[in-house]
């Protein structure tokens, strides 16, 4: 008997339309034994993982779960049979369970899990769904929701809303938040044209990103604005980090067709919170009064302030 024969045989013969069903349908049906073996396997699993006919039968189902999800996975399965629900969706709202195909690489599914029994042995069956396309798709949305177009850097709303989430993992250390301002932007439009400015807002985009570390947030706040957290980060530290954004943007040259190559310039407040103080809005209220402080000092400059306890009380 040939195994997709066997395949078959698990299907009483009364019952050809569960077994066209079976076969025809555009999900994958799996069937595993209570060892976690695949009993069963239609055409449309074996072309979602890309295994060619039969292959699939009786290894272990493992084989479609990259390595570090098998814990997990065998823990939704044990909470599954342990239950008394006959049917459940695995994965959460937010998230999705992670399939391995043969050639190794990962897609998303989405799949049904039910119990039922073959041959009068007891069986789980999975029904799936490969949604790469569509987590791709919400991916996209979410990530054009939280970026600035122009800088491709956080928008304001996702950036306090990163840094909230970055100061609620990090309250006993310090933080420092950082306001940046493109010294006379106004006039590089004016005499060079709004393509100019954008421009100078990507290079300096361009400069942010690649002058920090991974675990900082870099935002565009508005306009010629930029914001940048620095959790974990204080003082001389903290300030020879802006102080190399402002030195790596100020070398570089543009040049515009009709006119000398320029450079600019750009002016920063930073504001650095001790442990337990990293409000974000008593941190950006602090950094935005070190920047009008450096701008009104005559710009291209950094100002920085130490925020205290009765600081932070009064605001």
């Amino acid at each position: 008997m040939t195994k997709r024969a066997s395949i078959a045989s698990l299907i009483p013969d009364s019952q050809d339309i569960y077994r066209k069903i079976v076969f025809e349908i555009a999900d994958g049906i799996i069937g595993i034994d209570d060892h976690g073996v695949i009993r069963l396997c239609n055409p449309a699993t074996e072309s979602i993982f890309g295994w060619q006919t039969g292959e699939l039968l009786d290894k272990p189902l493992e084989v479609l779960l990259p390595e570090r999800v098998h814990g997990f996975h065998q823990k939704l399965v044990a909470g599954f049979q342990s239950g008394n629900a006959e049917a459940r969706y695995m994965g959460q709202r937010s998230t999705t369970i992670v399939g391995r195909r043969k050639d190794g690489a990962e897609i998303n599914l989405g799949i049904t899990i039910l119990r039922t029994s073959a041959a009068g042995a007891p069986m789980m069956v999975a029904v799936i769904r490969d949604i790469s396309d569509h987590v791709r798709y919400q991916n996209d949305l979410k990530r054009l929701a939280e970026t600035d177009s122009l800088s491709g850097l956080f928008n304001r709303r996702a950036f306090r809303a990163n840094v909230l989430h970055s100061v609620g993992a990090n309250l006993a250390n310090y933080s420092s938040m950082t306001i940046f301002d493109l010294d006379g932007f106004k006039g590089v439009n004016d005499r060079f044209g709004h393509d100019a400015g954008d421009e100078v807002i990507t290079c300096f985009s361009e400069v942010l990103h690649n002058s920090i570390r991974a675990t900082d947030i870099a935002g565009r706040w508005g306009g010629e604005e930029f914001v940048l957290f620095l959790p974990n980060l204080k003082g001389a530290a903290a300030i020879a980090v802006i102080e190399r954004i402002r030195a790596n943007f100020t070398a570089r040259d543009f040049k515009w067709e009709g006119f000398p190559s320029a450079n600019f310039t750009v002016s920063a407040g930073l504001a650095v919170a001790p442990p337990g103080l990293a409000d974000f809005s008593d941190m950006i209220a602090s950094a935005d009064k070190a920047l009008y402080d450096a701008k009104r000092g005559g710009r291209d400059q950094l100002i920085s302030i130490e925020m205290q306890q009765q600081e932070a009380l009064a605001s």
